[in-house]
């Protein structure tokens, strides 16, 4: 059951970025003659309006067929010729909305889903729920009931601030601390301690108590937004350490069936985990299609971008060898991923590394 919410899930996600396509290209004034979920044979298809929709055998995905992009008639081919409807008939900035449209749908998903997984939590509060033992605040007598009040003369009003105050220092840092106690303010000082976990992070070693209240829609709403930017800066530096050589690149590549195997894994431990996975995967597909390679969303704004400096679209058959050239690449991938999850499998190795 959970291998099938994962494959269910990713299908959702790559038809959100599909919608995207199709519903900028219909405000954009292109035709869109059929919107497809899954590929081969249909299943069942009904006609809304002028456009086609679809139910496919293969579900894998899904697709926007937009007028003149493919299958035009070979007259239109020749002669370049396409109705005021057609995609290659409209301005470059329309073009480009159309094909951003489905990156961006991709990351709107993402941020609802934080939106709605934030709606669930209560946000913490300055007051100390509990102390870890062994760290700083245990060592200096900080007690259960303390309200943090500053960091080094810094104050502080909501958790945020204190993460952010000592996640600016190090381990081994000296570090004054003000906190609120019995109605009276008491400071504290000492060496920050590291988190086991991650031995480069430092820590006061206090954990939030957190507030009666649950996060209302906006604040979600503004977390989730603070969340997505969080994780494409963490997919910059995964992908600057990537080129750099900082991390294996055997380990971080996945195929569909890592992907699966990890989501199902993850969908196992409760709907809450699997959502945030999604919103994750989703954020990873806007990414992935913005890289500037045909026939990816990246690779066909490159060429709208190079028809704008030339002054001229750039010819049909130098487009045609750089999309080949492009979905070799794309095959390529697909195949080391492809066996960099299977020999994973075959020697018990987890699809994602333990830290």
């Amino acid at each position: 059951m959970t291998i099938l919410a994962a494959i269910l899930g990713l299908i959702a996600l790559i038809v959100i970025h599909e919608l995207g396509h199709m519903l900028a290209a219909k405000a954009m004034g292109v035709h869109v003659p059929e919107f497809g979920i899954g590929f081969g044979p249909a299943l069942m298809k009904k006609k809304i309006g002028k456009t086609v929709y679809s139910f496919r055998v293969i579900l894998l995905g899904g697709f926007a067929k937009m007028e003149g992009m493919e299958g035009m008639a070979s007259v239109e081919n020749e002669t370049g010729e396409f109705g005021s409807d057609a995609y290659p008939s409209k301005p470059a900035w329309r073009r480009a909305v159309i094909i951003l449209a489905g990156p961006f749908a991709n990351l709107l998903a993402a941020v609802v889903i934080f939106a709605v997984l934030f709606m669930g939590v209560s946000p913490p509060t300055t007051e100390v729920e509990s102390v870890v033992p062994g760290s700083l605040a245990e060592q200096v007598g900080l007690q259960e009931g303390d309200r943090v009040v500053s960091v080094d003369g810094q104050e502080i009003e909501d958790w945020g601030q204190f993460q952010q105050a000592v996640d600016a220092r190090s381990p081994g840092d000296e570090v004054e601390l003000v906190v609120e106690r019995g109605g009276e303010r008491e400071q504290y000082s000492g060496a920050l301690t590291a988190d086991e976990r991650d031995p480069e992070r430092a820590l006061v070693g206090v954990q939030p108590k957190p507030s009666e209240e649950t996060y209302r829609p906006l604040q979600a709403l503004g977390l989730g937004v603070e969340k997505t930017v969080q994780v494409l800066g963490l997919f910059g530096w995964f992908i600057g350490q990537l080129a750099t050589g900082g991390v294996s690149f055997y380990d971080s590549v996945s195929s569909p069936i890592g992907v699966v195997g990890v989501s199902s894994d993850v969908a196992a431990r409760g709907a809450q985990s699997f959502a945030g996975l999604l919103a994750l995967i989703s954020l990873n597909l806007a990414v992935f299609n913005l890289l500037p390679i045909l026939p990816l969303d990246g690779g066909h704004l490159f060429f709208i971008a190079a028809e704008k400096v030339l002054g001229r679209p750039v010819s049909a058959e130098t487009v045609a060898k750089v999309a080949a050239f492009g979905l070799a690449l794309i095959l390529m991938l697909f195949v080391f991923a492809t066996y960099a999850d299977l020999s994973k499998i075959f020697t018990g190795q987890p699809f994602i590394p333990d830290p």
